[in-house]
C-alpha cells in the first residue's frame, strides 16, 4: 500500500514551524507574543503527506486548521448521480487550509472533502489550541480575518470564471487569474474547477 506520509527530520519540523510564523508575520508584523505561543511545544504539529491524502471527509468534525507550506489542496464534493468531482476551492502552497466556521464552532463537515494533490508539507493546529490563543492574543482575530478575506477573494475569482457565458473562454481566464496553478492540475481537476466538460476544455 502506498505510504501517506514521508519522514520529516527534527530540523525540518522546526523549519516548518518557523515558516508558519513567517507567513503570519507577512500578514501582520506585530506578532512577537503570538509567535512565542505558536512555537511552544504542543501548539504546532508539522506533518508530511503524499499526494492523494485526505485531510477531511464528509460527516467529520472540523478540528484542525493547516498551514500548507508545499503542495496543493482542493475542496470538493462528489455528485451522487454522476460521480463527478466539483471543486469549490484550491489552496496553493503558503496558505492556510481551514473551514473557519466549522473549525471555530466545532461543527461537522456535511459534504466536503479536502484532498492534497501534491506531496505536501503542512503544519496543523487544533481548535482546542486556538481557543487559548484567541483568549490570550487578540492579534489572532485580525490574522484570521485576513485569512478569511483571502479565501473570499480567491473564491470570487473562480465565481467570475463560472459566470462567463462562453465556457470555451474559461480556461484562458483561469490561466490569467490563477497563474501559479498552470501545469499543476489534471484535465479532470481543471474541468471540476471550471464547470466544463473535457471536450469543452479541449476546444479551448
Amino acid at each position: 500500500m502506498k505510504k501517506k506520509h514521508f519522514k520529516l527530520t527534527d530540523q525540518r519540523k522546526h523549519e516548518l514551524k518557523v515558516a508558519t510564523v513567517t507567513y503570519l508575520r507577512g500578514l501582520h508584523s506585530q506578532i512577537d507574543e503570538l509567535e512565542d505561543a505558536l512555537m511552544a511545544p504542543g501548539a504546532l504539529t508539522p506533518r508530511s503527506r503524499m499526494s492523494g491524502s485526505i485531510l477531511l471527509e464528509p460527516d467529520c468534525l472540523v478540528s484542525e486548521a493547516h498551514y500548507l507550506h508545499t503542495g496543493l489542496a482542493i475542496l470538493y464534493t462528489i455528485d451522487a448521480k454522476s460521480g463527478l468531482m466539483k471543486i469549490f476551492y484550491i489552496w496553493e502552497d503558503r496558505s492556510i487550509i481551514v473551514l473557519y466556521e466549522e473549525f471555530k464552532d466545532r461543527l461537522p463537515n456535511d459534504d466536503y472533502y479536502i484532498m492534497l494533490i501534491g506531496d505536501s508539507e503542512l503544519v496543523s493546529i487544533t481548535n482546542f489550541c486556538m481557543d487559548g490563543i484567541y483568549e490570550k492574543h487578540t492579534i489572532a482575530y485580525l490574522l484570521t480575518q485576513k485569512i478569511i478575506n483571502e479565501q473570499i477573494s480567491r473564491r470570487m475569482m473562480q465565481t467570475d470564471i463560472l459566470l462567463m457565458e462562453s465556457k470555451t473562454a474559461r480556461l484562458k481566464a483561469f490561466e490569467q487569474k490563477f497563474p501559479n496553478l498552470k501545469g499543476r492540475l489534471t484535465w479532470e481537476q481543471k474541468c471540476a474547477f471550471l464547470g466544463v466538460k473535457k471536450s469543452t476544455l479541449g476546444n479551448s
